[in-house]
């Protein structure tokens, strides 16, 4: 009976410690409450910065995609204009070789004076 007595006392003093864990009072769950909600706000501060901070990645990054096409077609504008220029140029030191050489191959002939 004493053994009865002794098993039953030890596993209610079990439950009592295991219930004690878990909040009883309106106030304790509140509390419990309140910790879940915190966590979840600055769950949700982290996220919206997070967003926040990605539109603007984003956005920079249209802009410096806008940027570079606007280079691009200057540099393909210079490219074009220099195309031109070399070979324009290269046609005028052609030409004046073509000139030069008939030049020296038409001396001038010298004039006769009498005297």
């Amino acid at each position: 009976m004493l053994r009865q007595l002794f098993t039953t006392a030890a596993i209610s003093l079990a439950l009592a410690g295991c219930a004690s864990s878990t909040p009883h009072s309106f106030g304790d769950k509140l509390a419990v409450r309140s910790e879940k909600a915190n966590a979840l706000s600055k769950q949700w501060s982290t996220g919206q910065a997070d967003a926040t901070k990605g539109e603007k990645m984003v956005k920079k990054g249209q802009e410096l995609i806008s940027d570079g096409k606007k280079a691009q077609k200057k540099g393909e504008n210079l490219i074009e204009e220099g195309q031109k220029l070399i070979d324009n140029g290269k046609k005028q030191m052609t030409d004046s070789e073509a000139a030069y050489r008939d030049m020296a191959n038409n001396p001038i002939p010298a004039t006769t004076t009498t005297p």
